[in-house]
């Protein structure tokens, strides 16, 4: 049976994770508009697509599209 896979999502302890970047630099750069502010779920949880976040990255060590 066919099971088509969701976008990887990540709340803010797995994104701190993975961009080796601190919880406060991320909310100075989405506060500064430098950073994808991501999808709110329900009150007080917020994700962010990795698919954005690699693309992020990706620009910003200059292999941006």
């Amino acid at each position: 049976m066919y099971k088509p896979t969701q976008p990887k999502v990540l709340r803010m302890r797995q994104l701190v994770e993975y961009t080796n970047l601190s919880k406060s630099y991320i909310y100075q750069k989405i506060n500064d508009g430098e950073f994808p502010t991501g999808d709110l779920l329900s009150p007080g949880i917020r994700v962010w697509p990795q698919q954005k976040i690699d693309d992020w990255l990706d620009h910003k060590m200059g292999k941006g599209k």
